[in-house]
């Protein structure tokens, strides 16, 4: 990671399971810009609690270090972006980037999800539960 990404906050890094699933061949650790957060709360803070709204590091560190579902969104970038999704006070899903020319993944977005739409990418195939692997 270049010194161009100083003011970005390390907030976790991905367990095997996830590197294994999404073939990953560098650093695991997790980074997130200021820009993300404000992002996160100028287009989102109205649907999350503000349990999560005024711990949004904590809320993502925790969600990297013990996620309930994984998947890969192939539709998003040329080699995708992984979702990692944890019921905390509601099911929160954390998008994640991974940055191949830089060689880190990063924050993109998080947000509340309905536990239809879980379902739903369940059933397709896009999520996988990961008390299923433990």
């Amino acid at each position: 990671m270049r010194r161009a990404y100083k003011n970005y906050k390390k907030v976790g890094n991905l367990k095997f399971l996830i590197t294994e699933l999404i073939e990953f061949e560098f650093s695991s650790t997790v980074y997130a810009s200021p820009g993300v957060i404000n992002h996160i709360i100028k287009k989102h803070g109205k649907q999350l609690t503000k349990k999560v709204k005024h711990n949004i590091i904590e809320t993502m560190e925790q969600i990297i270090k013990n996620p309930d579902y994984i998947g890969i969104d192939k539709l998003r970038g040329e080699c995708g972006s992984f979702e990692l999704i944890k019921k905390i006070d509601n099911s929160i899903l954390l998008g994640l980037e991974v940055d191949r020319e830089g060689q880190y993944v990063y924050v993109a977005t998080m947000y509340p999800i309905t536990e239809s739409k879980i379902n739903a990418r369940l059933n397709s195939g896009r999520l996988i539960s990961c008390n299923d692997k433990k």
